[in-house]
């Protein structure tokens, strides 16, 4: 073929190519506007839904023609980081113009599409079709936003194509199919015969064309006939539709219910026929009993299936069961009647107890979806969820049992669409490992030199506070990432100090290493760590740390509660230096330590007999040292700050050891809740422009909410700063890793041992994450989560997630306390995960235990 005719006959040829695909839920997507005619052929051939791609292009400052990026409609901001960097480009003005391309392409969307909405990706086809490709920059920033939105395979659909961009998108796509890829292309247009301009009416005619020819549904109205009994019912049937929905609902009608009938219609959208009717006449309805009489209900389902089955429209179609409150029990008993002909069921807000012994029969996969406030029917799920063979539970946050809150509806469709998508055909059935692996690979960026933690960097260097967790405290890797990221986030964002998950005297001694006070070298100065367990900071992964916070002159702070007797001797020292009558105060108040001899253990005994202990002596000094001027004592801000930062830590550490012999939440609480004080301290006396760097445990950067911490009464760092300043202004980033090697002690204050990280068991993040690096064939991968993300397992689901801490046996991995069940996406911003990683590399020091050990879970 020399020339293409035109775009039509380009578009029809490439719909042969698909042909013969057994393509899952298709949807065909196009670059408007030159490839909405070529997609509009494509989606004819294959009946299925058009729309077309938002994207707007970011020029460059002094050239808006030169793109270094790309907004998609649903916000996302992709750029060219080499060219930004190359150019030097503001990260005001990408904000800023990413903004006003936002809004120019909400407008053009809105235009073409009128008033339908944008349908969702998650677990489709997608086929992704331009007239031809010159150097492919708008194709690939299009492909890595379609990738975000979860779809099962992404093909590409092109008449004529640069052979270098063909195989430049190949890297993006799962298949790329394109007719013609001439070695003299110079440019798209001199490969057709005719190549006129596409007009914005054109485009908005082809989209409504393609929705009146794929959206035709037929509506039946039928009776459901058995022994002295006819059930009226509505089926709507679609063409080529992948399977059959018949909802059950126990009480009132079922086929005139708004919720039955929203539920049905978005169904029918995405290739589900349905049916609703009536479990119950209007004679039964009367006696309320009937509405509880599960295996009558469970038999009228029964009979709706030999109805549908009996039909040449539905005969061949899978069937699925939707039950809410009472009819989901009737669907669990009549699936476990009929295991080889029912092959989903989903359940809202439903009542799966009242199938009672019949559960353990179900063989078809089972989606329990329950509202977060409903506490009475979600207890009852939990129950049941035991009793199933296979099946998933779904929590809708802030819903109550009706789902009437704004979006809670909407979120059952798409668990239930998602649900019957994966299982009701052949085709179809795809495991949950399979789903969560696919998720995993469609976002991640496999480690492939110095550009593979860009995404992560572009998405969280807008934040005023990054936090970068550890699943452990002893991972070389760990270190060496958080340092990669640390120094770009410092060289290029304007990221001014950092604080880590240390005591606050060891850290203002570095710091005066740091600013050129003491002479010695970052290793000298590492080595005089003394608290155990001195790996943490001690090691040689944190010299080049330091070494390079010298050479930027950046700061670095402890934000933990230990050094209860440093501050105390260092509240003294500067009381003493800078006021007699000040120094007297605070000698005779502290004395109340003295009979301690520096030992917390002795204290923490004390306050069983004594618990009022040296509480009022502390909180008077805490209070006298913060009423301070810097004008009173003729001293500077930075040391009144650090005196009072010593005090306000001798209070919290008094109050860390006297609950934490109790037990419960509340002495890791008093933990956080100091960080999360002393972070906002540092950040209010660094200015309003300040923008700091955290380095804690994923256990206590990783928001609370997303984990079972929130229901046992715990809270941390990450959940506080983001319900504190707001979660655009926190990114939370956290690292885990599947199996390797690290260094952890066998009991507290033992010897620093390296010990073989074992194998994540099976379903854990990390082994998910494991056989995600397999197929990708890669060393690690880092994730960005978009904000609020709520499609897919990642944001819905917990899984079991590493967390190690100082005290560790391999041989006796806890499953309770070495994997807290976190839903990832909500959990974190972005993830890094290192399939295999090493242990740290300790300095030699001086230890000086510490006798009572940190809180949940093992010490982190």
């Amino acid at each position: 073929m020399e020339r293409l005719e035109n775009r039509v006959q380009a578009g029809k040829l490439l719909a042969e190519k698909f042909s013969n695909f057994e393509l899952y839920n298709p949807i065909v997507l196009a670059l408007p506007r030159g490839g909405v005619p070529v997609a509009a052929e494509i989606s004819s051939v294959l009946q299925c839904p058009l729309d077309v791609v938002g994207i707007k292009k970011i020029g460059a400052p002094q050239n808006p023609e030169f793109a270094i990026g790309a907004v998609g409609e649903d916000g996302t901001v992709i750029l060219n980081q080499n060219t930004v960097r190359s150019l030097n480009v503001d990260s005001s003005y990408i904000k800023k113009t990413a903004a006003l391309k936002s809004k120019d392409l909400k407008e053009q969307l809105r235009r073409f599409r009128g008033n339908t909405n944008r349908q969702s990706m998650n677990g489709r086809d997608i086929i992704v079709v331009d007239d031809g490709l010159a150097t492919g920059a708008t194709m690939t920033v299009a492909l890595r936003m379609l990738r975000k939105q979860n779809p099962r395979k992404i093909f590409v659909a092109l008449p004529v194509a640069a052979p270098d961009s063909v195989a430049q998108i190949k890297e993006l796509a799962d298949e790329v199919f394109c007719l013609m890829t001439p070695k003299n292309f110079t440019s798209v247009g001199i490969w057709y015969e005719e190549f006129d301009q596409v007009s914005d009416e054109e485009v908005i005619a082809k989209l409504k064309e393609s929705r009146s020819n794929t959206e035709f549904i037929r509506e039946l109205e039928l009776t459901i006939d058995g022994d002295n009994i006819s059930l009226p019912g509505n089926l709507n049937l679609v063409p080529n539709g992948k399977g059959l929905i018949i909802f059950a609902h126990g009480s009132g009608s079922s086929r005139n219910s708004p919720r039955n009938q929203y539920v049905a219609t978005e169904l029918n959208k995405v290739g589900f026929s349905t049916l609703l009717f009536d479990l119950l006449s209007d004679e039964e309805s009367k006696n309320r009993a009937n509405v509880f009489n599960i295996p009558l209900l469970a038999q009228r389902l029964l009979l709706a299936v030999r109805t549908m089955k009996a039909l040449p429209e539905t005969e061949k179609l899978s069937i699925g069961f939707f039950g809410a409150s009472t009819g989901a029990g009737a669907a669990l008993h009549a699936a476990a009647e009929i295991p080889d002909k029912l092959f989903a069921v989903v359940s809202r807000g439903g009542r799966p107890d009242l199938a009672d012994d019949m559960l353990k029969f179900v063989k078809a996969p089972c989606l329990l979806i329950v509202g977060g406030n409903d506490e009475p029917t979600l207890s009852l799920n939990k129950k049941a969820l035991t009793s199933l063979q296979s099946a998933e539970l779904v929590i809708v946050p802030g819903a109550t049992h009706l789902f009437e809150e704004e979006g809670a509806l909407t979120e059952v469709v798409e668990e239930a669409s998602s649900w019957f998508q994966k299982h009701l055909t052949s085709s179809s059935r795809i495991t949950p490992e399979e789903m969560i692996v696919t998720e995993l690979k469609n976002k991640a960026v496999p480690f492939h030199g110095i550009g593979s933690l860009d995404e992560v960097i572009e998405k969280i260097s807008t934040s005023r506070i990054v936090m970068l967790g550890e699943a452990t405290h002893g991972t070389h890797e760990f270190y060496a990432l958080r340092r990669m990221i640390s120094e770009r986030l410092i060289q290029d964002h304007g990221f001014n100090f950092i604080a880590v998950e240390g005591d606050w005297p060891d850290f203002q001694r570095l710091n005066k290493f740091i600013n050129g006070s003491t002479s010695s070298d970052a290793d000298s100065e590492l080595k005089k760590f003394s608290r155990w367990p001195t790996w943490m900071w001690a090691n040689s992964e944190v010299t080049k740390l330091l070494e390079f916070l010298k050479e930027e002159q950046i700061p670095i702070y402890g934000l933990d509660v230990y050094s209860l007797f440093e501050s105390i001797d260092a509240v003294k020292s500067y009381a003493q230096e800078k006021d007699l009558d000040l120094g007297l105060t605070v000698e005779i108040a502290y004395s109340c330590f003295d009979v301690f001899h520096q030992n917390e253990k002795d204290y923490a005994r004390h306050l069983t007999q004594f618990p009022e202990g040296c509480r009022k002596e502390v909180l008077s000094i805490l209070r006298k040292l913060l009423r301070l001027r810097i004008d009173e004592i003729h001293n500077s801000k930075s040391e009144l700050s650090d005196a009072q930062q010593n005090a306000r830590i001798v209070a919290h550490a008094e109050d860390y050891y006297r609950k934490m012999l109790f037990g419960g939440p509340d002495s890791w609480n008093v933990r956080d809740l100091h960080m999360a004080e002393t972070l906002a301290t540092l950040l209010k006396n660094h200015g309003p422009e300040s923008k700091c760097i955290v380095w804690a445990h994923n256990s206590h950067i990783g928001d609370y909410h997303a984990t079972d911490m929130a229901g046992q009464g715990y809270v941390n760092l990450g959940g506080i700063a983001r319900e504190q300043f707001g979660i655009q202004e926190v990114s939370l980033v956290g690292f885990g890793t599947y199996q390797g090697k690290v260094i952890a002690s066998h009991s507290w204050e033992g010897k620093e041992t390296e010990m073989n990280l074992p194998p994540a068991p099976a379903s854990t993040f990390e082994d998910y994450c494991h056989k995600t690096c397999s197929d990708l064939k890669s060393s690690g991968f880092s994730i960005v989560f978009e904000a609020n993300e709520r499609e897919g397992h990642l944001g819905k689901r917990q899984y079991g997630h590493r967390a190690v801490g100082v005290v560790y046996d391999p041989r006796h991995e806890n499953r309770r306390l070495n994997y807290v069940p976190t839903i990832p996406a909500q959990r974190y911003d972005a993830f890094v995960f290192v399939d295999e990683s090493t242990a740290v590399h300790p300095l030699k020091t001086r230890t000086s235990a510490l006798d009572l050990p940190e809180t949940w879970p093992g010490g982190v």
